[in-house]
């Protein structure tokens, strides 16, 4: 039987590919605005502003949760070592396209760039990282629970960064809310 939703977003490597999707679909959406004539920059530059708020918490949470439980484990497989992604490039891409106006001609191709980048990426460590990992036998579900912790605690940095009166954590709709296991 199938598990609910729900439940699979407590692995890692489903919370992983919810953001992969997140991603996607703002891919998707950029690229069916910029080919509509008189598309405002105001739209455009909403959906860049997500889509590279998005990659950021991505890439922070596999660089500093995901792939230092990863790494170790997954040994000499140098194929799997290799999806272990340096973020570098996207990082040089997100910071060029907060320096670009929208309206700026090669905002499009960066946009692309960009796109093309992660999708790579992406098909990557779905096809080879995350099928080494359940190999493995990674335990994903206390990785997962250790990632929601991780992502709680970054909402709640960034309400107190913006000065805004701190909620009660509450995770973002499809994230686990009961995260009482830890990695030894």
């Amino acid at each position: 039987m199938r598990p609910k939703a729900g439940l699979r977003t407590r692995d890692a490597l489903d919370q992983l590919r919810l953001d992969y999707e997140v991603i996607r679909k703002l891919l998707r959406e950029y690229d069916g605005l910029r080919l509509v004539e008189g598309c405002t920059t105001a739209r455009k530059a909403e959906i860049v502003d997500r889509l590279c708020d998005a990659l950021s918490l991505n890439a922070q949470i596999e660089e500093e949760v995901f792939y230092p439980v990863v790494r170790p484990v997954l040994g000499c497989n140098a194929r799997a070592q290799a999806a272990l992604w340096d973020h570098t490039p996207l990082r040089h891409l997100i910071a060029r396209l907060d320096e670009m106006d929208p309206a700026d001609p090669a905002y499009d191709d960066t946009v692309i760039d960009l796109g093309d980048c992660v999708l790579t990426r992406i098909e990557e460590a779905r096809a080879v990282l995350f099928v080494e990992v359940r190999v493995v036998g990674l335990d994903t579900a206390a990785l997962g629970e250790q990632m929601a912790r991780w992502r709680r605690a970054q909402q709640q940095q960034d309400l107190t960064l913006v000065g805004l009166p701190q909620a009660p954590a509450v995770p973002a709709p499809g994230w686990p809310v009961d995260c009482r296991l830890t990695l030894a």
